[in-house]
């Protein structure tokens, strides 16, 4: 029982680490959007790169935080948090190797064209599994919330 409840101290103090985290990228975020309308130094593509980059990285410290509630309800842990994670980084790096600079792909285009392949597969497996993990029944109703997950 004291196992129990130290994992749960734990798992709660991960949660709020987390939390903490995305409310610091969020503050981060604002301040790349305030230059992005302003301007900076950098040019708004730049910046742009910079907001998505960041914002789409609290996207997934909150689904880290959401897994951790997860595990906190109940103790069975559940895969397609940890696979929509996934999902949301290799969307972030694509999305930062789209978006980057113009003056960054010139020397690297091979590479990034396979890298964008490769990652386009990942994306393709990860939402082939999601699909399929949501298709088989429940086992355990604790986990279903209102986000429908």
């Amino acid at each position: 029982m004291a196992l129990v409840w130290a994992e749960r101290i734990v798992f709660f103090a991960i949660g709020l680490l987390l939390f903490l985290a995305a409310l610091a990228l969020l503050k981060t975020s604002v301040s790349v959007l305030f230059f992005m309308f302003v301007g900076g130094p950098e040019s708004p593509i730049a910046y742009a790169s910079q907001f998505l980059d960041a914002v789409l990285l609290v996207l997934m410290i909150v689904e880290l935080a959401y897994t951790v509630i997860l595990s906190l309800r109940g103790s069975v842990l559940q895969a397609e948090p940890f696979l929509i994670v996934g999902l949301i980084a290799v969307i972030r790096r694509i999305l930062v190797i789209t978006v980057g600079e113009p003056g960054q792909h010139g020397a690297n285009l091979p590479s990034n064209v396979q890298e964008l392949a490769i990652l386009t597969g990942v994306v393709i497996v990860f939402v082939g599994a999601i699909v399929l993990l949501r298709s088989r029944p429940r086992e355990d109703p604790a986990f279903d919330d209102e986000r429908g997950r």
